[in-house]
């Protein structure tokens, strides 16, 4: 099974509560009490989606995090990277000499098919679909497609 960290779920269900209020200016106390992400990893998840380039951060009394573009402009790939580095079904779709099976293998073809479908499928849905998941279907430009390896 393909599974993401509990730290990039987290990640989701703090940009999901900042997404409803885009134009607030929020701080790491009041997304960890909105969201019930422990202080500790809220502020650890902030400084990455920071560096990832999803949020904006103000220093200063007045300070806090804001998102770095509107919610229907922030693909889900984005917010994934931010968390957990480069994405790839297997290890050689990042880096093929990461495997010493790499000049004997039969499926490292198949599988960077199928790890570019689930790319395109994460970069095309963005963290409005995540708050509001009925985007995903309600319009065909916006549709995800099935799967399909030829």
């Amino acid at each position: 099974m393909v599974r993401l960290s509990k730290l990039t779920d987290y990640a989701s269900v703090i940009l999901a509560q900042m997404a409803k209020h885009p134009d607030v200016l929020w701080s790491a106390g009041q997304l960890s009490e909105e969201s019930s992400v422990p202080k500790p990893t809220c502020i650890k998840l902030l400084k990455l989606l920071v560096k990832g380039g999803v949020l904006n951060s103000t220093q200063g009394a007045r300070g806090g995090y804001s998102l770095a573009k509107a919610p229907s402009q922030i693909p889900v790939k984005t917010i994934i990277e931010a968390i957990e580095g480069p994405m790839a079904i297997t290890e050689c779709g990042t880096d093929e000499t990461l495997c010493r099976l790499t000049d004997h293998c039969s499926v490292m073809s198949r599988w960077r098919e199928l790890g570019d479908q689930v790319d395109h499928i994460l970069t095309k849905t963005t963290l409005e679909d995540l708050i509001s998941p009925h985007t995903l279907y309600a319009r065909s430009d916006r549709r995800i497609e099935t799967l399909e390896v030829y």
